[in-house]
């Protein structure tokens, strides 16, 4: 089946929505039943638990939009780790034809059912290596992400100036839940385009981001010991200062990536894609 075939063949409605004639076959994606909701009011043709997220990631998400880049990466995992639920969906669309996957959250947007539904709209191949213009879009979504941590950080060094450490937290926070994505799209689908005489190895690339996950959970954890908000001048450069090493990292992993990394893939900055040298 086409991806185009699944963008219109794959749908989410809320539990409290009337159902729809052209939902096709519907199947509840919560762990809990929805509250206040009868089974026929729901009318679901299957309710599949197993496909939720944990209660523990459940309840660390809390439906908090600031943590949703994260939560969508930690539902990922999830999902990758017990493939099972995600298989009998995929198998319930190919049969019906249509699928909705039904919720009970309250957000149209930052919810675990559209989360899964990007999940099951991915190519079966979803770690194959990406060419052409497909590869030319993903780099440029990359580099305006490149540009979109490195403005976290500053606005989370803004936020220190000021004494506000609870803002600069979860600064932070959505930091990392976009750092987690982020990495996870390159080693999945870039890194493997790589020619074999590339400059850097995706060794290289991979060691460059788990130093970055430990020296932002380093900040993180630092930041998470202390008040929300600071008074004193003195701690407030020195948290500022403390930010420093982090966003020099990301500065010269950036620098690689987009010298080293785009460039290999043929992918500099105005220069059309073309297949990846071997």
């Amino acid at each position: 089946m086409s991806r185009g075939s699944l963008e219109s063949r794959l749908s989410i409605r809320r539990a409290h929505e009337a159902p729809d004639a052209g939902d096709g076959y519907r199947v509840l994606v919560d762990r809990l039943w929805p509250r206040g909701l009868r089974r026929e009011q729901v009318a679901v043709d299957l309710w599949l638990k197993e496909v939720a997220p944990s209660t523990a990631l459940r309840k660390w998400f809390a439906h908090d939009p600031g943590k949703w880049a994260e939560f969508v990466a930690r539902y990922r995992a999830e999902l990758d780790a017990s493939p099972q639920a995600p298989r009998r969906l995929a198998a319930l669309l190919h049969v019906h034809g249509h699928l909705t996957l039904v919720y009970a959250a309250r957000d149209p947007v930052h919810n675990h059912a559209a989360a899964l539904r990007e999940y099951l709209r991915q190519p079966a191949d979803g770690g194959a290596a990406v060419r052409g213009p497909e590869l030319e879009a993903l780099c440029e979504r990359l580099r305006g992400e490149h540009a979109r941590m490195l403005s976290l950080v500053d606005d989370a060094r803004l936020a220190l100036l000021r004494g506000d450490v609870q803002g600069a937290r979860e600064v932070l926070d959505a930091m990392g839940g976009l750092h987690a994505v982020h990495a996870q799209i390159e080693e999945t689908r870039l890194f493997e385009a790589l020619p074999r005489a590339a400059r850097w190895p995706r060794r290289t690339y991979e060691a460059e981001h788990e130093a970055l996950v430990q020296a932002l959970q380093a900040l993180r954890l630092r930041l998470h010991a202390m008040p929300p908000r600071i008074r004193s001048a003195r701690q407030r450069l020195d948290l500022v200062d403390a930010t420093l090493p982090l966003r020099h990292q990301l500065e010269h992993h950036f620098e690689r990536e987009e010298k080293g990394l785009f460039e290999e893939l043929d992918l500099s900055p105005g220069v059309a894609a073309r297949p990846a040298r071997r």
